[in-house]
C-alpha cells in the first residue's frame, strides 16, 4: 500500500510553510507530504514608477490623458498629484491613468513654466505580518509647458 501527497502550491507568493508529515501504515510503508500554504494572499505589492506618458503637458489643455507606467500596480493604486489623490483607472499591473483638467491645477497646484511631482500609491486593505502592504512609489517630476 503507498500513501504520497504530491506538492499543492496555493500561490506563487513566496512565503511558504513546509511540513513534513510522515506516517506509518501497517507497520511496514511510510508516506511523506509537502505542503506550501499562502500566507501572504491578498497582499499589495510597493508601486513603481518608471515613466509617465506624456512626460510633459501644456498648461492650457482642456483635458489631457495620463498614463503611469511601472511594476506592482494594484487596483486600489492611485496616481498622486503633489501629494494629492486623483481619479484613477487601474489598466493593469503596470499602467496607471489619469484625466488632468484645469481643475487638477487650481485643486493641486501646477501652472505653465511650472512642474508637478508624480507617484503612484498603493494600500493593502489589511496588514500581514512580513508580507508587502503596499506603499508609496518614488516620485516623478511632470513639466508644465
Amino acid at each position: 500500500m503507498r500513501c504520497c501527497l504530491g506538492k499543492t502550491t496555493f500561490s506563487s507568493v513566496r512565503i511558504a510553510f513546509l511540513a513534513a508529515l510522515t506516517l506509518l501504515l501497517s507497520g511496514w510503508s511510510t508516506c511523506s507530504a509537502v505542503v506550501d500554504f499562502n500566507s501572504c494572499q491578498g497582499s499589495v505589492p510597493r508601486p513603481r514608477i518608471i515613466s509617465l506618458l506624456p512626460g510633459t503637458i501644456p498648461g492650457d489643455a482642456e483635458s489631457v490623458l495620463l498614463t503611469a507606467n511601472g511594476s506592482g500596480f494594484a487596483p486600489q493604486s492611485q496616481i498622486m498629484w503633489n501629494g494629492n489623490a486623483l481619479q484613477t483607472t487601474f489598466m493593469d499591473s503596470s499602467r496607471l491613468q489619469a484625466t488632468i483638467t484645469q481643475q487638477t491645477f487650481a485643486s493641486f497646484g501646477g501652472s505653465a513654466g511650472s512642474s508637478v511631482q508624480i507617484a503612484v500609491r498603493s494600500q493593502g486593505a489589511v496588514a500581514v505580518l512580513g508580507c508587502p502592504n503596499g506603499g508609496s512609489s518614488a516620485t516623478l517630476v511632470l513639466v508644465i509647458n
